[in-house]
C-alpha cells in the first residue's frame, strides 16, 4: 500500500513522465494482447466448443505399405469400430472438405422467391453431445432419425427468422424439403469446428447413395472427446481398433496415429503450414515479434527511467547517507514503476478489447490465418474476452516490461558513490 501511495504521488508530481510511461506500456500491451486474444478465442474452451482441451480429430488412415498414401475413414468404419470405443466420452463423425467444401447450399427464403446461401454441416447425433449448443426451441435429430434417413435439420435463430421456420415446419435446401427439429442460438463463426447455418444428418434419404456413387464410399472425419487423465488409455484403445481393422483388411493394412491431432496440435499445424508457405518457420516469426512488441518499448521506457533516475540521484544519495540499503531503494523504484506498468497494462488490455471488437471482421484472418469460408462478421461474447489465461498473459507481459524497463537503469544509478551522486547538480 505504501508503494502504491508513492506511485500516486509520483504521478501527481511528474505528470508528463507518468503519462508517457503509461501510454508506452499501454501500446505495447495492446499489441501483444490483441494477438493473445485472437489465439485464446481459437484454443480456449468456449461455448459451444467447450471440450476443445480434450478433443481429438482423426482425419483418416496412412497406408502401411506406402506411408505417403492416405486413406479415408468410411461411415461403416465409424459405425462398426470407432463408435464402439469405450474410452472417449463422445465420438462423432462429420463430413469435412468432401462434399462441395467451398460452396454454399441454396435455401429458399420465406417469400418463396428469393434464395440465400447457407453453410450446412453434415454430421450425426453425437455431434450435439460434443458441442453444447443452446437450443431455443426443439431438440437435435435423433439416432432413429439418422438410421431411418429422415431429412431433419437443426437451424440457427437467424435462419429460422428468415424462413419463418419453427420446429415441425419445412424449409427447402437445394430443392429438397427438410423438417426443422430444433433451433439453436446462432454460434460465432469463430467456433470453426461446429459453426454453420444448418446441421443435418449425412445419412439423410438419398445422400448416402449419391455420395457412395460419387466417391465410392462415404468418407468422414472423426471427433473424439477424451478425459485428460485417460489419454494413454485412449491411444491404446485406438491401436486395438487399428488392429481389428487390419485383421479385416489384410491386403491393405493402415495406421491411424499419424493423422490423429488434438485441438492444440491442429492449431499449431495450421500456423506451421502458414509460415512454411511464407518460407519462414514458426520460430522465426515468434522471436522477432516478441522482440519488436516487448523489447523496443522496454528500451524506450528504460531511457525514460534512466533520465528520471539522474534527476533524483541527489535525493537517493541523501537516503543512502542516512542508512537506506541499496536493495530497499531498488525495490521501491521497481514497485513504483510496476504500479505505472500495471495501470498501463489495464489501459492496453482495454484498447486491445476495443480493437478486437471494432475490427473483428478482419483481425482474426490477419493474425490467425482464419480458414473459415464464412463471410459473416464474427459474434463476440463476454467469455471470449474474459478468462484466466488472458489476465495471466497480460500480467506476465506487464512484469516483463517492468523488469526490462526499470531494473537495469535503477541498478546502475544506485551503484554510483554517494559523493558522486551528491555532486550531480553542481
Amino acid at each position: 500500500m505504501r508503494y502504491f501511495r508513492q506511485a500516486l504521488a509520483l504521478m501527481r508530481e511528474e505528470k508528463l513522465y507518468s503519462a508517457m510511461y503509461i501510454a508506452g506500456t499501454a501500446l505495447a500491451v495492446a499489441f501483444v494482447m490483441l494477438i493473445a486474444e485472437v489465439y485464446y478465442v481459437k484454443v480456449a474452451d468456449i461455448a459451444p466448443e467447450v471440450h476443445r482441451s480434450t478433443t481429438y480429430y482423426l482425419y483418416g488412415y496412412t497406408m502401411k505399405k506406402d506411408p505417403l498414401s492416405l486413406g479415408d475413414i468410411r461411415h461403416e468404419d465409424f459405425r462398426d469400430l470407432f463408435q464402439k470405443m469405450q474410452t472417449p466420452t463422445c465420438v462423432t463423425a462429420i463430413m469435412e472438405n468432401i462434399w462441395r467444401p467451398y460452396e454454399s447450399f441454396s435455401m429458399k427464403l420465406a417469400d418463396g422467391l428469393h434464395d440465400r446461401n447457407v453453410k450446412v454441416k453434415m454430421t450425426e447425433p453425437g455431434f450435439f453431445r460434443l458441442y453444447q449448443f443452446r437450443f431455443t426451441e426443439g431438440a437435435p435429430f435423433t439416432q432413429d432419425d439418422f438410421d431411418s434417413g429422415r431429412r431433419m435439420v437443426v437451424v440457427t435463430e437467424e435462419i429460422a427468422k428468415q424462413t419463418h421456420g419453427a420446429v415441425g415446419s419445412t424449409i427447402s435446401i437445394d430443392n429438397h424439403d427438410y423438417r426443422i427439429c430444433g433451433v439453436v442460438e446462432t454460434p460465432s463463426v469463430l467456433a470453426e469446428r461446429c459453426a454453420a447455418d444448418v446441421w443435418c444428418p449425412y445419412a439423410a434419404e438419398g445422400w448416402l447413395d449419391e455420395w457412395s456413387v460419387k466417391f465410392h464410399e462415404v468418407p468422414v472425419v472423426l471427433y473424439f472427446s477424451v478425459p485428460a487423465d485417460r489419454r494413454n488409455d485412449f491411444l491404446q484403445e485406438l491401436k486395438a481398433v487399428e488392429a481389428r481393422y487390419n485383421a479385416l483388411h489384410k491386403d491393405a493394412p493402415v495406421g491411424v496415429s499419424a493423422r490423429l491431432y488434438s485441438h492444440y496440435d491442429w492449431i499449431a499445424k495450421e500456423l506451421t503450414d502458414m509460415f512454411e508457405a511464407w518460407g519462414k518457420g514458426l520460430f522465426w516469426y515468434i522471436v522477432p515479434s516478441i522482440l519488436m512488441l516487448l523489447l523496443v518499448p522496454a528500451l524506450n521506457l528504460s531511457g525514460m527511467v534512466a533520465a528520471r533516475m539522474e534527476r533524483h540521484l541527489p535525493e537517493i544519495a541523501v537516503r543512502k547517507a542516512f542508512g537506506a540499503k541499496r536493495r530497499t531503494l531498488l525495490g521501491q523504484i521497481i514497485m513504483e514503476n510496476l504500479v505505472l506498468t500495471l495501470i498501463g497494462g489495464i489501459v492496453g488490455l482495454c484498447i486491445a478489447w476495443m480493437a478486437l471488437y471494432v475490427w473483428r471482421d478482419w483481425v482474426f484472418i490477419i493474425f490467425a490465418y482464419g480458414n473459415t469460408t464464412y463471410n459473416a462478421v464474427p459474434i463476440l461474447k463476454g467469455e471470449m474476452f474474459f478468462g484466466p489465461a488472458v489476465f495471466a498473459i497480460a500480467l506476465l507481459v506487464c512484469c516483463v516490461l517492468n523488469i526490462l524497463a526499470a531494473t537495469l537503469p535503477a541498478w546502475l544509478s544506485l551503484r554510483k558513490p554517494i559523493v558522486e551522486s551528491m555532486m550531480i547538480k553542481k
